[in-house]
């Protein structure tokens, strides 16, 4: 199930490489959600359909790939459904290495796998891997997700649950316009269910050049902060990466007191990286410093909308 608004350029060599796909005796069909595109998606997506049945066009005006993948999981037809966004490319045997990820695994729910990133030219300099995560890449995970397990995201560019799972725990939240892949494994572990991290289940996704700038990244952070607080991530996820109740102790503005010195520590880092000239290192603190504060805030800011 493909998501898609006004990509359309790079939307038909994601249906051309569904097409194609080495599936051997797998059936599968391919759901596109136009999530409001003004963009000729819905002309090339007719056109492909028309040369393939597999392909089936869906309209979803409501914005937001929430609402887009379950609009497509509404229609979807199959026992597994599969996710992939509308600009990266699987490889070739994508279906078949998705059948025999949950064949491997019947007491796995859901898989996500490899998403390598295609850069559009030279890399900046500060652009270290610890710098990833606000490029949606997935490389090297952790193998196992549960509650156990549950620090880590499967990420939804490349992602497949059973179909069972919807029934059981719902479908993606529209009340997040961005991490509510996050969110969604978040209810998934709290449910009981288990995932996997599949590297053999390969695609390749452009890096938008808007995301090698630093404002770029900023952003991420502060916008993952917020996030991260409406899900209380941070105090439902303990120093081993288990999920748990939310964390009992001494808040302030209603985030938890260990938030804070984190901040401090990371100010301090940012502070020390600057002076030593280790620019890379000082713009993680600087991010890092960021999404503290941005969580906080928006601590904050719930706890005044709740007393109010």
């Amino acid at each position: 199930m493909i998501p898609t608004f006004n990509r359309v350029s790079t939307l038909v060599p994601l249906l051309h490489a569904l097409v194609a796909q080495d599936a051997g005796d797998v059936t599968f069909e391919v759901v596109v959600v136009d999530n409001g595109s003004s963009d000729a998606t819905r002309q090339a997506v007719l056109v492909a359909a028309a040369r393939d049945s597999r392909i089936r066009y869906v309209s979803e005006p409501r914005p937001g790939a929430s609402c887009a993948r379950n609009a497509g999981i509404a229609c979807a037809r199959g026992s597994i459904v599969g996710f992939l966004d509308d600009d990266v490319l699987p490889a070739r045997d994508w279906v078949r290495e998705l059948k025999r990820a949950f064949d491997e695994h019947p007491d796995v729910d859901c898989v996500g796998g490899r998403v390598e990133p295609r850069w559009p030219g030279r890399v900046p300099r500060w652009l270290t891997p610890a710098h990833c995560p606000p490029l949606a890449v997935q490389i090297d995970r952790p193998r196992e997700y549960d509650a156990n397990h549950a620090a880590a995201c499967l990420i939804a560019a490349n992602f497949a649950c059973r179909r069972r799972v919807f029934d059981d725990v719902g479908v993606f939240s529209t009340a997040f316009q961005r991490d509510e892949d996050r969110e969604f494994n978040l209810r998934l572990w709290r449910a009981g269910k288990r995932g996997r991290y599949v590297d053999a289940l390969r695609a390749v996704a452009p890096i938008a050049p808007e995301r090698l700038t630093k404002r770029y990244h900023r952003r991420w952070y502060e916008t993952t902060g917020r996030n991260h607080a409406r899900m209380r991530f941070r105090e439902i996820i303990d120093r081993d990466g288990r999920l748990v109740p939310p964390m009992t102790g001494r808040r302030l503005f209603g985030a938890p007191g260990f938030l804070y010195r984190e901040c401090l520590r990371d100010i301090a880092r940012w502070g020390a990286a600057l002076v030593r000239g280790a620019g890379a290192d000082a713009f993680l603190y600087e991010c890092r410093t960021r999404y503290c504060v941005s969580y906080i805030r928006e601590r904050a800011q719930l706890l005044l909308r709740a007393r109010s």
